[in-house]
């Protein structure tokens, strides 16, 4: 008796992409296909200026460039101011990417770098002061 076939494992912020990747890979006509590699060409675009917004955050926000480094680059702080934590990814749900909306729920896989950002001490009028995203 063989084992059925597993699926690869896949991070829960990539499971939209490889969905239409096979999605693309399955489908029956050339327009299908084409409105497919458009939706997810829509996605990788979205899912970049997310990524590019809170770089951009983190870059205006810190010190230095190696401040910035460190806080991009680092595992995911343990909150332990959560009051400015959570006035800050209030702020850039509100100015930039609402992860509410499914189009930028993407945004929600990036929120670690402001609970980084915010432990590292960075004054939340600075970071929110950054933000320029709409």
């Amino acid at each position: 008796m063989t084992s059925p076939a597993v699926d690869p494992v896949v991070k829960s912020s990539d499971v939209p992409v490889v969905t239409l990747q096979n999605k693309i890979q399955s489908a029956k006509t050339p327009e299908e296909k084409e409105k497919l590699k458009k939706d997810l060409d829509d996605l990788m675009q979205t899912r970049e200026l997310i990524r590019a917004s809170v770089i951009q955050i983190i870059e205006k926000s810190t010190d230095s460039k190696e401040q910035a480094q460190s806080i991009q680059t680092s595992g995911q702080a343990d909150i332990t101011n959560y009051k400015v934590y959570r006035e800050v990814i209030e702020y850039y749900k509100q100015k930039c990417f609402n992860w509410h909306n499914p189009k930028y729920a993407y945004a929600l896989h990036q929120l670690h770098l402001f609970s980084n950002l915010c432990e590292a001490n960075v004054p939340m009028e600075r970071s929110c002061f950054t933000v320029h995203c709409t």
